[in-house]
């Protein structure tokens, strides 16, 4: 690694260093955790850089503003890193951005489906979406207000998601539904993504693939357990779920759940070669429902994940490594916040609170 990219390096390590020290410990998470109303929530994150939500919120009262700003924050914090970078790696944070802007987009055409096919009204939903630039130049509002789905397509033509929504006619979409459609843009954003990170420099590259693959392996198997256990989709959808990347796909326990009847399909026969550990936790957990299993499964890879990206904090300090651990550990943040914000305001109690934030 040359000079100007180690001093580049120390740079961010540093800056990002101080973002990750200023983030919320677990000890202030769970003052946060105790909550009972959200004017206690928003009074606990005074002096975080999640204040600006009780202003929002004394404003409005409105918990979907208070959603939007996360969202919106998220985007920024992206972009920010990737002014912080050039060339290539600007690129893969960029590249790595193109997750929120499909979502964005999904909401988009999600609100489309309601106003065109359902015929729902959805003037005020629209206001909530974020409306700006994220990586690719996209009329939302165009989208929004189509009169039918050709016009989806046409608002998207010369965008990276073109190929992905010409894949269905008005009709098939009318009739399905959204979620091929949404299944694919997913699909394309992770393509994208791999696409730039095979340039990266051999060091950068070989670990974010390493983190593609491994999350590519734990997405692929909470889709097959939640669809193809709790959902029982047939083989054939359960493969248009599959994302690109990891080993599972190819494995023989992939194979052999996949030829299983949808009432026989065992979270124990997909996990017990990978994750053993969990393969024992659902055995000694009997006979449960599904959906039980199911959030057992996710609660474990989740912290498979979370264990891998807190070991890029101990490694190489010059490596892409520190830049994966920020988003993760932010997109972990912010996403306990959404759901202590919802779950009080929804009424949950707080164990369903606790089960769903950790």
């Amino acid at each position: 690694m040359s000079i100007r990219s180690l001093g580049r390096y120390a740079f961010i390590q540093a800056k990002l260093r101080t973002r990750i020290g200023s983030m919320l410990t677990q000890e202030h998470m769970d003052q946060l955790m105790r909550s009972q109303t959200l004017d206690e929530l928003f009074h606990a994150l005074r002096g975080t850089p999640y204040e600006p939500l009780l202003d929002i919120y004394d404003e409005s009262g409105d918990v979907q503003r208070l959603e939007g700003w996360l969202f919106a924050r998220n985007i920024e914090l992206h972009q920010e890193v990737a002014k912080l970078l050039e060339g290539i790696h600007a690129d893969a944070v960029l590249a790595m951005t193109r997750k929120l802007e499909v979502e964005n987009l999904k909401g988009v055409i999600r609100l489309w489906f309601s106003n065109t096919i359902k015929q729902q009204n959805i003037d005020y939903r629209f206001g909530y979406l974020y409306q700006d630039r994220i990586v690719s130049d996209i009329d939302w509002t165009r989208i929004a207000n189509a009169e039918n789905y050709d016009e989806v397509v046409e608002a998207l033509r010369k965008t990276p998601y073109e190929t992905a929504v010409k894949q269905w006619s008005g009709k098939e979409i009318a009739e399905e539904g959204l979620f091929s459609l949404e299944t694919a843009l997913d699909r394309t954003w992770i393509h994208l993504l791999r696409r730039v990170v095979d340039k990266l420099p051999a060091e950068d590259g070989d670990l974010a693939l390493s983190v593609l693959d491994r999350d590519a392996d734990l997405k692929n198997s909470i889709n097959l357990v939640r669809f193809g256990s709790l959902y029982q989709l047939s083989e054939e959808q359960l493969r248009t779920l599959m994302i690109e990347g990891g080993t599972l796909v190819d494995s023989r326990e992939f194979s052999s759940y996949l030829n299983l009847p949808a009432e026989q399909r065992s979270p124990q026969l997909l996990v017990a070669k990978r994750f053993p550990d969990l393969a024992k936790q659902l055995e000694a957990m009997g006979k449960v429902q599904a959906e039980v299993q199911t959030r057992v499964v996710e609660q474990y890879l989740f912290t498979v994940r979370s264990k891998s990206f807190q070991s890029m904090l101990r490694g190489n300090p010059f490596s892409f490594g520190i830049i994966l651990a920020y988003f993760f550990l932010e997109e972990r943040q912010d996403a306990m916040i959404r759901i202590l914000i919802n779950g009080i305001y929804y009424g949950w109690d707080s164990a369903t609170i606790r089960e769903f934030a950790i």
